[in-house]
Formats: structure tokens, sequence, C-alpha cells
């Protein structure tokens, strides 16, 4: 197998992809675990965030760490597919009909997220962003420099907010995933990787290289 084969087999390969899956149902039972205990203490309906108890905000926030990871599990796996697709323009000589960059590379083959216009594997991407750097962001979230702006930008769209606490939840109601089912996050990326891997073996059969 060459070179250009082996990294399209990585790519499409569903095995690469099981293990992330396996942990993102992991912390979708971890979720529950939690959203159950602050419900038998508060109710489903919950309480006016004045009167939460301690353990009430401890466990709140333990949630927002695990679905603030399930976004950063996501983006592992994204930035694999970008330095796995960027590997294989450069073994082909950097040719022009190669997606060339990481913004063109994650809306190739992309889910088009019909509110906001944007390639959802991108969205994944600036949540997760959002999750690691917003404590780095300007108070109001303008007037950041400009990597960070795009990124606030792009989760304005989908509907954070500055010092909004449920923007993690925020995110998955608007990308479409049930708290319950964060590993579906994992399976919209699985199979962006396998509509990408067609792709570019099409590409590179028509231009002799597969």
């Amino acid at each position: 197998m060459t070179a250009i084969g082996a990294l399209l087999s990585t790519l499409e390969d569903p095995f690469n992809m099981f293990p992330l899956e396996a942990v993102s149902r992991q912390l979708e039972a971890l979720v529950d675990d939690r959203d159950d205990r602050v419900a038998g203490r508060a109710g489903w309906w919950g309480v006016s965030p004045k009167y939460r108890s301690v353990e009430d905000e401890h466990d709140l926030e333990v949630v927002r760490l695990f679905i603030g990871s399930a976004f950063v599990l996501g983006q592992t796996a994204i930035t694999q597919t970008v330095s796995i697709v960027t590997k294989l323009r450069n073994l082909a000589d950097d040719p022009s009909w190669l997606p060339n960059g990481k913004a063109h590379i994650m809306s190739m083959e992309a889910i088009i997220h019909p509110a906001t216009g944007l390639s959802k594997i991108a969205l994944f991407d600036a949540v997760a962003n959002y999750f690691k750097h917003h404590y780095e962001w300007p108070s109001n979230w303008s007037g950041a420099a400009r990597a960070q702006q795009r990124t606030i930008d792009m989760v304005l769209k989908l509907g954070l907010v500055p010092e909004g606490e449920d923007n993690l939840r925020i995110a998955l109601q608007n990308l479409g995933i049930n708290i319950n089912n964060i590993s579906l996050m994992g399976s919209d990326i699985r199979e962006w990787r396998e509509r990408l891997a067609e792709s570019l073996r099409k590409q590179l059969h028509n231009h002799g290289l597969g």
C-alpha cells in the first residue's frame, strides 16, 4: 500500500473512531448521573440559581466539564483529520484541487448547520475552543484578537452568550445533539471522515494518484 493509500485508510477506518464514541458514551452516563442527583434534590424543574445548594452548583459545574470534555474529544479527532489531509496534500505535491488549510478541510464534505450556514465540524471545533479559552476573551466578547474573534463570531451565531452558564448545553441543543446522547458528535465526525476519505480517493484517482 502506498503512503497515500495508508493515510486514506486511516481516515476512513471506523475503528479509529470507535474508542472516541465509547468514551463519549461514558461521558453521557456521567452526565446522566449528575443530572439525576440535581433533580433528586430540587426536582426536574430545578430552582432559581440564587437558591441552589453548594451540592447543586458543584454537580452543575461537573456536568459542564463533562460536556466541554466531549467537545474537546471531538476536536482531537478533527485535528487529526486535518493533519492527515494536510499530509496527503503534501505527498501529492500540493495540487490546487485538494483542500488547503484547516477551514477548507473542515468544510469539505461536512454537513452544513442550517441556522448558521456553517460547517457542523467547524462548529464542534469552535465550541471546543470556547470551552478551553473563553476565560481569555474580553468580557463582552468584542475587540478580541483576530483568531479569537473568529471563534467568538461562530459561537455567537450558535446562540452562546458572554457569561452564559448554560452555553455548553445550548451548544449541544442547537447542534441537534441531546445531552443524553453526546456520542452523536463522535458519529457525526466519523461519518464526515468517511465521506471526506471517499471524496479525496476519487479526486486522487481522477488525477492518477489513487
